[in-house]
């Protein structure tokens, strides 16, 4: 005996089983497919390296007491033998160049 509630529940349950394998569907396809959008992107070798000598400033012993500790890095500039890093107060902080570090001579934007 089929009664007119056996047969909504059975629909009901293949409604969800549906709706479960549309939506495990979609989400392993968006899941899977690739976004050109750049902040998902990694950055690459040359900003990694403009970052790391903006905040090299930061990590000195005695950056607490300078008058650019509080504020932030606003162009980087690379030469041959050393690298200057000029802040918003228009103060400048000196580096000696690293072997590490192999980024070619010219001005680089610091955005931190």
């Amino acid at each position: 005996m089929f009664t007119v509630y056996q047969f909504l529940i059975l629909k009901n349950i293949n409604i969800i089983n549906y709706l479960t394998l549309i939506i495990f569907v979609s989400n392993y396809l968006l899941g899977c497919s690739s976004f050109d959008h750049p902040q998902y992107l990694y950055p690459s070798e040359k900003e990694m390296q403009v970052n790391y000598l903006c905040r090299l400033p930061y990590y000195d012993a005695t950056s607490p007491h300078q008058s650019w500790a509080k504020s932030t890095p606003d162009l980087l500039i690379v030469g041959h033998d050393r690298t200057i890093v000029y802040f918003n107060n228009d103060r400048s902080f000196l580096i000696s160049k690293d072997s590490e570090v192999n980024l070619p001579p010219g001005k680089y934007k610091c955005n931190l």
